[in-house]
């Protein structure tokens, strides 16, 4: 018997539109990632920024560390700015590529295969090892998703204006 109730139905919604659905504000997460070519997957903005694979990784990591928080597991966590924050990724093909984009995919699917399985009261339940509840947790999944979809935007169309020869971030001169 499904025990999924309103609210939990509304976070995965939520979650959902955000990630590959429809948002008010434009594209979703995948459809922007659909329509970055793998050739600048390697490629930041500026030096010592961080990649638009490297963002995908970050991705990743949050999914698997809330993953592991709606679980139960209050000794995992990563600590900020870590390497399991940022790891290190190189994507150098289109296979390697697309697969990062699935493992993204797997890491969201997860979570909403865990979720499906909840009520609204679980929504009330403090994280484990944290101070604030799982709703909490899951708009924080949403508003990071958001965040980061924002840099992969700015990656692109920076690196858009350096192919056509236009002024981007790229060509600034000092």
């Amino acid at each position: 018997m499904r025990t999924m109730n309103q609210k939990v139905q509304n976070y995965i919604r939520s979650m959902s539109e955000v990630f590959e659905g429809d948002p008010w504000y434009g594209t979703s997460v995948m459809r922007k990632l659909e329509n970055v070519p793998h050739v600048i997957g390697f490629k930041s903005c500026i030096p010592d920024s961080h990649t638009t694979a490297e963002i995908v990784m970050h991705l990743i990591q949050w999914k698997k560390f809330a993953l592991e928080k709606l679980q139960g597991n209050e000794l995992h966590d990563i600590e900020i700015d870590s390497a399991n924050d940022w790891p290190k990724i190189r994507v150098d093909s289109k296979e390697e590529w697309e697969k990062l984009k699935r493992d993204l995919v797997s890491a969201q699917q997860k979570i909403y295969e865990f979720l499906e399985q909840k009520n609204d009261e679980y929504l009330e339940e403090i994280v484990p090892g944290r101070d604030y509840d799982i709703a909490y947790l899951l708009r924080g999944i949403i508003q990071h998703d958001i965040y980061h979809l924002g840099q992969i935007g700015l990656i692109g169309s920076q690196l858009k204006l350096e192919e056509n020869n236009h002024t981007g971030v790229f060509n600034l001169k000092e």
